[in-house]
């Protein structure tokens, strides 16, 4: 057992300290250095999840669509584990555990496999992780917490819907995305409303339209012919790692104080980071959609109490096993004293390569203009020659400068003068 614990905890020490470090290595050498790890089967979810991030970050979608879904496929089988499954959590620790993932993590998997599919030029596929993405949210609304209830992947479906052409949908789900905010009592991104008001108006949704004008002080404004509009994805930031705290609490049955450890995150010290769609004189900077930050903690404040009621069963059993050989003058009593504060771990795993925040920004122009990202230095191709409809879209991270868009950029989309430009750091073939 001493060994288990060993070494589940040395592979969840190097993930996290990669993780920790991903801000400053970048996604290439860290992944180099997470696939050196490998991982017992109670850690594959969460190596998997990582291992898929980082291939999404470098535009490795295949590969990284085959992590992510195995990964969701473990979780999936994992949300009615057995009792035998568990036992080792139950007697000695949480890192034992099988890794399931959070609530947020339950439904984040679908939203990052949906804009995989979408930046691979598979529309359809991403609107089926979509629908995905809501049975799982249903299955986890509680009627009392808002945990797995992501405002981000109800706007990347309503962005889905609208790119298919099914307006009433994607209606829907971008008010379910603004009462989740507005729940919350977050900032309602600029996109957002833009899309509320407009898409409000060209549906019929005469109430809300009216609700909407009133809230944000706006009207809509439709597209012109000739005109589209850009999407803009931008992923900011490293989410937070876990550390743990040892705390004392008094339990009834031992009649006295027992330590537990437990898992916490450090007060937060991101500062988002945001970037802008530029054209004609005109810019539209990101706004946080999803603030990644916020969800691992409430995700963890929601699990807080059930974990603290596991620990402190642990530290009574330990404890009465301790005292019991103390009293029988068992010279062993001093080693499994010893043993029962190392044996107690705190589960600090997490999907800790996400992004700290998910920020969208929307901006229109005539299909034949050419929209930058200023902070980025990049231009991109006209959405005409994208072949792209009404709806054209881009993705960035900070963590490189790679970019995608879809319809899926090609070496036709590119003036031959300036195909150096793009090469390299665009989802071209």
């Amino acid at each position: 057992m001493g060994a288990l614990i060993f070494q589940s905890g040395c592979a969840s020490w190097q993930v996290n300290q990669l993780a920790t470090n991903l801000t400053r290595a970048g996604p290439q050498a860290t992944l180099d250095h997470l696939q050196q790890i490998s991982p017992s089967n109670r850690d594959r979810a969460q190596y998997l999840l990582n291992r898929g991030m980082l291939k999404f970050y470098l535009g490795e979608f295949g590969a990284s669509r085959q992590d992510l879904e195995q990964a969701k496929s473990i979780m999936t089988s994992l949300q009615a584990a057995s009792v035998s499954e568990n036992l080792a959590a139950v007697s000695v620790n949480e890192a034992l555990r099988a890794y399931s993932g959070s609530a947020s993590d339950q439904v984040l998997v679908h939203l990052l496999l949906s804009l995989n599919y979408l930046f691979s030029g598979d529309a359809d596929g991403a609107r089926v992780e979509m629908l995905q993405a809501n049975v799982t949210m249903q299955r986890l609304d509680d009627g009392k917490t808002d945990q797995g209830q992501l405002a981000g992947a109800q706007y990347v479906a309503g962005a889905i819907y609208e790119m298919n052409g099914e307006y009433d949908d994607a209606y829907i789900s971008y008010r379910r995305a603004y009462n989740i905010l507005n729940e919350r009592k977050d900032p309602i991104p600029g996109a957002l409303k833009t899309t509320l008001l407009n898409l409000g108006k060209r549906q019929g949704r005469d109430e809300d339209y009216r609700e909407y004008s009133a809230r944000f002080g706006a009207s809509a404004t439709p597209l012109a012919k000739g005109e589209v509009e850009w999407l803009l994805f931008y992923l900011d930031g490293v989410v937070s790692t876990k550390t743990d705290s040892r705390i004392s609490v008094y339990s009834d049955r031992a009649r006295s104080m027992v330590s537990v450890v437990m898992p916490r995150y450090n007060p937060s010290n991101y500062r988002a980071r945001f970037i802008s769609l530029a054209a004609n004189g005109q810019t539209q900077r990101t706004d946080i959609i999803e603030n990644l930050e916020d969800r691992a903690r409430e995700d963890l404040k929601n699990d807080s109490a059930k974990m603290l009621a596991a620990a402190t069963l642990r530290a009574v059993a330990k404890y009465n096993m301790v005292q019991e050989a103390q009293d029988k003058g068992d010279a062993a009593g001093i080693l499994m004293n010893v043993l029962s504060v190392a044996s107690e771990q705190a589960d600090l795993r997490s999907w800790n390569m996400l992004p700290a925040s998910i920020q969208v920004a929307r901006i229109r122009v005539s299909a034949a203009t050419r929209v930058q990202l200023p902070e980025l230095g990049v231009t991109l191709p006209a959405a005409d020659t994208l072949a792209a409809k009404q709806l054209a879209a881009v993705m960035a991270n900070s963590l490189n400068d790679d970019y995608f868009t879809y319809p899926v950029m090609t070496p036709t989309s590119v003036p031959p003068s300036e195909q150096g430009e793009f090469n390299g750091s665009s989802n071209t073939p």
